[in-house]
């Protein structure tokens, strides 16, 4: 286990991650620093547990948003995605037809 010293908010925590993910929770961490740093400049000082709050609070709404996004791209009716999946396996099979005339020569 590695031992990882995280800067957020100004603040340093330490955490334990599996060997070989410390670069990856100094990104993440980075992440959640400059959303502290966005929020200390436009409210003003908070104290750490409610910076740490509001950062959920935003994760939190930036999580649902994208859940939202996710749900009007895949808002595609029923019969659209049938047809889709028709004209895909098509295309496929005239790959299919294709790729063996080509080897035959």
């Amino acid at each position: 286990m590695a031992i990882v010293s995280l800067k957020i908010g100004g603040r340093f925590y330490k955490f334990s991650c599996n060997d070989g993910q410390e670069a990856h929770m100094r990104e993440l961490a980075d992440g959640l620093d400059k959303k502290a740093e966005q929020l200390l400049k436009s409210i003003g000082f908070m104290q750490e547990g409610q910076l740490l709050a509001m950062i959920c609070l935003l994760l939190a709404e930036e999580k649902a948003q994208l859940q939202k996004n996710v749900e009007n791209v895949n808002g595609i009716s029923t019969e659209t995605q049938d047809e889709l999946v028709r004209a895909i396996t098509n295309l496929a099979v005239k790959i299919d037809v294709l790729a063996d005339g080509l080897e035959q020569k």
